[in-house]
């Protein structure tokens, strides 16, 4: 497989940073009686995990995958990019949700991880703003027959 547009690029760079944040932790919580490190799934020190995350997080690594792989149909390939998008946000605010909800009772700290589904969301973006204009290309060559 020869990988030949841009877009191509950024939806494969999403998704393997989708798959690496899922196996840092995402924040730290430090109460009276213990530190806590949330992530998605137990491995790296990570000692409680959030179901919410995993699936989240798997959820935009197959979206991403997919479109990645329906580079025939250019109009479905905008809307499961756009569904990867809605999904990166609705990750990042869960766990803008889970630190606030969180920081009443202890001190919370973002690991650097958090800037993965950032990084990712930019990524999605930019391979959106592709496949819009190989879209616009192939219109205007229609048009021009």
């Amino acid at each position: 497989m020869q990988i030949q547009r841009i877009q191509s690029v950024y939806l494969l760079l999403s998704a393997i940073l989708m798959a690496v944040f899922t196996f840092f932790p995402v924040m730290g919580i430090a109460s009276d009686s213990e530190m806590l490190s949330i992530g998605a799934v137990n491995v790296c020190g990570i000692t409680h995990a959030m179901p919410l995350l995993l699936c989240l997080n798997v959820l935009i690594f197959l979206m991403a995958l997919i479109t990645l792989f329906k580079f025939s149909d250019l109009k479905l390939q905008m809307k499961l990019c756009k569904f990867t998008i809605l999904f990166i946000v609705t990750l990042l605010v869960c766990i803008a949700v889970m630190a606030f909800m969180r920081r009443a009772n202890s001190a919370v700290s973002l690991n650097w991880s958090v800037i993965l589904p950032v990084a990712a969301l930019v990524f999605a973006i930019l391979a959106h703003k592709g496949i819009k204009h190989d879209k616009k290309l192939l219109s205007d060559s229609e048009r021009i027959r």
